[in-house]
C-alpha cells in the first residue's frame, strides 16, 4: 500500500513513554514525502506540531479509516516543530487534560501549565526529577 501526502498514519509510542493503559499509536498526517537515496522518507504532523524527525515507511501504520477529526482539522502551516517524545507526552496527557509540565520548581504557581489548567501533575510530568512537586495527584 502506497502512502501519500495527506494520509493519516500512526507512529508507535515507545513503551517507556506510556503506561499499559495509554494509547500505543500517535496519529499523524503526512505533509511531505521525499526520496533520500534509495529510501522514501516522510515528514509528519500531529495535532500538537510538526515532528522534527523523518520516518521511513516501515515505521508507519496506515490509519486511513480511523483518522481522528481533530487531526484532520489541523492547519499544518501554523504548527510549530516538536519532538516525537514531546508529541507523545502531550497526546497521552491530552487524552486526560491537555496539560503537562516539566517544571523545575514545586508547581505551586500559575507558571506551571498543569496548575494553570487547574489539573494535578501526573507521572508524565517532571521527566528528569522526582519529589518537590506540590501539585501531584
Amino acid at each position: 500500500e502506497t502512502l501519500n501526502v495527506g494520509d493519516c498514519v500512526g507512529i508507535n509510542i515507545h513503551d517507556v513513554d506510556r503506561t499499559n493503559t495509554d494509547p500505543k499509536l500517535l496519529p499523524c498526517l503526512i505533509f511531505l514525502k521525499e526520496k533520500k537515496g534509495d529510501d522514501v522518507v516522510f515528514q509528519l504532523a500531529c495535532q500538537f506540531g510538526k515532528l522534527v524527525s523523518s520516518f521511513t515507511v516501515e515505521s508507519l501504520i496506515p490509519l486511513k479509516h480511523v483518522c481522528p477529526s481533530e487531526l484532520k482539522a489541523v492547519d499544518i502551516a501554523e504548527l510549530e516543530n516538536i519532538t516525537l517524545i514531546e508529541a507523545c507526552k502531550l497526546f497521552i496527557r491530552g487524552s486526560v487534560s491537555g496539560a503537562t509540565c516539566d517544571c523545575k520548581s514545586q508547581c505551586a504557581t500559575k507558571h506551571c501549565p498543569c496548575k494553570k489548567a487547574n489539573v494535578k501533575c501526573s507521572t508524565k510530568c517532571h521527566s528528569k526529577r522526582t519529589g518537590g512537586c506540590k501539585n501531584i495527584e
